[in-house]
């Protein structure tokens, strides 16, 4: 019924005045539509005067679909016979499909189709006749994709062949048939897959814009896609889905350019996580296009405004290598010059949740600067292969990678290789690792002591049957528990027991950020299901770190209870306290032969090429692990991790202890404590100067009296996520105690 209501709705608009038989019609319209937004082809024409666009109008040399679409907007702006010719041509000699040519079957539909509409007027009866037959054969591919392939509404496939679905369903609508009818067929699935309950519209709403493939697919196919599909729809209909969203679907296109631009870093490179491509970090190529189509579709929002000054930024700062040759077209048409970009994009908040309840981003900044730090946390679902099984994984930037993403995408699916045993594992990434000798992972992968690994899940058609399949397929690895972000301070606080296998019994993972300072703690409490199984703490590098001043030698080499680990890189620096657990080992491992090492298999695992891991993928060549030297089921770590510029000294950090596995840290004058959930929570501190003192995982909303050394400071109230922050006013050593408030 749903399929038939919208093959009606499509097939009325050819009866919109105005609008059937004009072409062109997708992104720029015929000077006499009557529908739709976007400019003209006068209007697009006349661009051509205009120097802020000649910078897009470099050379083709090439061929392919993408290449001949660039012709095609050639000829829409000038005429010239020779691209009319070239496009012909293409379209009359090529198809494809997803089983010939996989992402590229599904991809050049759209793109033809588009060429094609920007043609239209320069090719014959028989040649359009000709290439409507090969636009027709490669959308078929991707339209059966759709309806019998098991599309997953999570995974980069669907929109990729949905985008090429609805295009194609635009641009042939109004003509003879069997195109008008093959026009209909795709435009009701098009419309299905979008409104339909729990399809993409309601997809996007519930996960906040956030999307998790990785930048190689997030970004450049995912995203890119998904603006291009409502765009086209907006300038061929009067169906404008951006206004939509904004209204009833939670907002999620702003949503989409806020994440697009907290996934990328001071550097403006994306963050590598899930499978991220050596080329494909470049927040370059094809992303400016989408930039400014979502701009263009956002109107004259605030929102907006802040993308289009992130795309001035990401176009000053990659100049001729901004925009892929076959992409000039993008801005041609869809960057404004004279649109507004007040306020800036460096006007967001510093610390944001991205995709609350699933995804979960975590992003922590101090600032927009070139030189600011970036930290970035994952802890929510698991959606697609593509991600990997790095629950409670942070990253950090200042002045280059200091803490960094291990492994490279060399693939999927192969046992005993670089993507099986490591880059998608655990153990590429800044998460803890728990060996249970006798776990059994899946066929294919052997024990790196780390989370769950999940395959073969990608099986879900819409957003209800993600969420039914979600506890019972283990989907819903991580759940953040506490999130704040002040002035002074950033919190987080997420349990990632789900993500490991019973081999734990709980684990949680606390985050703190102070950002004037530019500190992180990070406190793990993790209980396992026997004391013997060996726990490890893990933090990669890029280059080889000191551990107590000495550099260590290639290889696996361990020292007992290290007081200082530095790692330096390019401009940044990062120091490293491990205050618990007490004590503990610190083990080296990387250096040539062993950037990939399984400590448990013996065996190192590098990728195929080492162009996969070039330099700018930053897969990570050492790293350390921190274990407790005395076997136990709990241990705590806590770590102090100071970053600064490359010429900064290491600061002193103090461990802060008390009853009931509370434990702590003291800089200088900053005293940040992790309790364990209860009251009373008793400390002692001593400086020369008062302290601020910040506490965690309290009873949330609870009144409290402060109490140094026997003083009341006074009630105060602990905020709804579990967060006291006070000035003691006090000097020399202090007893503090927080204690629940009488009536």
């Amino acid at each position: 019924m749903r399929m038939r209501a919208c093959i009606l709705l499509v097939l009325s608009l050819s009866a919109v005045p105005g609008w059937a038989g004009l072409h062109p019609r997708i992104f720029v319209r015929h000077d006499a539509a009557t529908t739709g937004q976007g400019p003209t082809v006068s209007q697009l024409r006349a661009r051509l005067k205009d120097p802020v666009y000649a910078r897009w109008r470099a050379a083709v040399n090439r061929q392919g679909s993408s290449a001949t679409l660039e012709r095609a907007a050639r000829y829409l702006e000038t005429g010239d016979p020779a691209e009319v010719q070239a496009v012909r041509d293409f379209l009359t000699s090529h198809t494809f499909s997803y089983a010939k040519q996989d992402v590229g079957g599904f991809l050049a539909g759209a793109e033809m189709a588009t060429a094609f509409d920007w043609t239209y007027d320069g090719l014959s009866v028989a040649d359009r006749r000709s290439a409507m037959d090969n636009i027709v054969a490669t959308c078929d591919s991707s339209f059966a994709f759709l309806v019998h392939g098991q599309p997953d509404i999570n995974h980069n496939y669907t929109y990729m062949a949905l985008n090429t679905v609805a295009v194609c369903g635009l641009v042939l609508q109004g003509e003879p048939q069997p195109y008008g009818d093959k026009s209909a067929g795709y435009l009701a699935l098009a419309r299905d897959f979008l409104e339909g309950p729990g399809m993409v519209l309601d997809t996007w709403s519930a996960r906040e814009g956030a999307w998790g493939e990785g930048s190689h697919y997030t970004f450049h196919e995912t995203v890119r896609n998904l603006v291009m599909m409502l765009a086209a729809f907006r300038s061929a209909t009067d169906r404008d889905y951006f206004a939509e969203a904004r209204i009833r679907y939670n907002d999620f296109p702003a949503k989409v350019g806020r994440f697009l631009i907290y996934s990328t870093r001071p550097d403006l490179t994306f963050e590598r996580t899930g499978d991220t491509s050596a080329n494909r970090v470049q927040a370059a190529l094809t992303v400016p296009v989408t930039v400014e189509a979502l701009a263009a579709g956002l109107g004259d929002s605030a929102d907006a405004a802040r993308l289009r000054s992130f795309g001035d930024d990401l176009l000053a700062a990659y100049g001729d290598k901004a925009v892929e040759p076959g992409m000039g077209w993008g801005m041609r048409i869809f960057f404004d010059p004279r649109a507004s970009r007040t306020p800036s994009y460096r006007t967001l908040p510093l610390a944001v949740r991205m995709g609350a309840g699933t995804y979960e981003q975590i992003v922590f900044r101090n600032g927009w600067a070139r030189d600011s730090t970036q930290i970035t946390i994952l802890a929510g679902d698991h959606f697609t292969d593509h991600q990997h099984f790095d629950k409670g994984q942070f990253l950090i930037y200042h002045g280059g990678a200091l803490a960094v993403d291990g492994g490279a995408y060399d693939g999927m699916y192969k046992p005993g290789a670089h993507p099986n045993e490591y880059a998608s594992r655990t153990l590429a990434h800044n998460c803890l690792l728990v060996y249970d000798p006798e776990q059994q992972f899946p066929s294919g992968y052997t024990n790196d002591g780390g989370q769950n690994v999940i395959r073969g899940k990608q099986h879900h058609a819409d957003w209800p049957a993600f969420l039914a399949h979600r506890e019972v397929e283990g989907l819903h690895t991580a759940e953040v528990l506490a999130y704040d972000a002040a002035e002074r301070y950033d919190y987080l606080r997420v349990d990632l027991t789900k993500a490991y296998s019973a081999k734990i019994r709980h684990y949680e993972r606390q985050f703190v950020y102070l950002p004037a300072a530019d500190f992180l703690l990070v406190f793990d409490r993790v209980s396992a299901a026997r004391p013997d199984y060996q726990k490890r703490w893990l933090l990669h590098f890029q280059e080889p770190p000191e551990v107590d001043g000495a550099a260590p030698d290639a290889g696996v080499r361990a020292y007992p209870d290290v007081r200082l680990v530095t790692e330096r890189r390019q401009d940044g620096a990062l120091f490293i306290r491990t205050l618990l657990p007490a004590p503990h080992k610190t083990t080296v491992v990387g250096g040539p032969g062993y950037e990939y090492y399984n400590l448990f298999t013996g065996i190192d695992y590098p990728p195929s090429s080492p162009a996969v891991a070039a330099e700018s993928r930053e897969s990570g060549k050492w790293r350390i692990e921190v274990s407790p030297e005395l076997p136990a089921e709990e241990d705590r770590f806590l770590n102090v991790l100071q970053i600064a510029g490359s010429g900064a000294t290491p600061a002193e950090a103090r461990l802060v202890t008390g009853a009931d596995g509370l434990a702590g840290a003291q800089i200088s004058d900053r005293v940040v404590i992790f309790t364990a959930g209860a009251l009373p929570a008793r400390y002692e501190v001593s400086s020369s100067t008062p302290a601020g003192h910040l506490l965690v995982q309290l009873p949330p909303l609870s009144d409290v009296t402060v109490h140094i050394n026997g003083i009341s400071l006074g009630t105060q109230k602990v905020n709804a996520q579990g967060v006291l922050s006070f000035q003691d006013r006090g000097t020399g050593a202090r007893r503090v105690e927080i204690l629940a408030a009488t009536p």
